[in-house]
């Protein structure tokens, strides 16, 4: 996979991203995570570490696989800042959503990921045990469907 950026960090950011899509490879994604990677999203409120990550991700795309889309991305020194557009299919419907996505590196490798997406639309496709009891209020991003 080729990535937009010329700045290595955001390069790796984007990278990642990319292997945890539809199509993409999760081995090559968690090759470029450090051994004590950490996750946090704000549809689980949980800091998971590499493993947990890895599990979670899997699980989720037995539910629904995503592509990204590109809106932005900022970077300063080892941290990065992706805004991306998501869609995917759930039970036959489209499903699309706003994502924000602060990553932490550290000798070429990423230490930290921080993913901030609907959480209400997230307790509406996944599993309760995948998400926090009620979701952060106030958590919501734009969404949509299409039938």
């Amino acid at each position: 996979m080729t990535t937009p950026f010329d700045d290595p960090q955001a390069g790796l950011a984007w990278l990642f991203l990319q292997c945890t899509c539809r199509d993409g490879d999760l081995d090559e994604g968690f090759a470029l995570l450090s051994e004590d990677f950490t996750y946090w999203s704000n549809v689980t409120g949980d800091t998971l570490d590499k493993a947990a990550s890895r599990a979670l991700l899997e699980r989720r795309q037995q539910i629904v696989e995503i592509d990204l889309d590109l809106l932005g991305c900022i970077n300063e020194g080892e941290n990065v800042a992706v805004e991306a557009y998501g869609t995917g299919v759930v039970d036959g419907a489209e499903m699309t959503c706003a994502f924000a996505f602060f990553f932490e590196t550290r000798d070429g490798l990423i230490v930290a990921l921080r993913e901030y997406g609907d959480s209400r639309l997230a307790a509406q496709i996944f599993p309760p045990d995948m998400v926090a009891p009620a979701g952060p209020a106030g958590a919501t991003m734009c969404v949509s469907y299409k039938h």
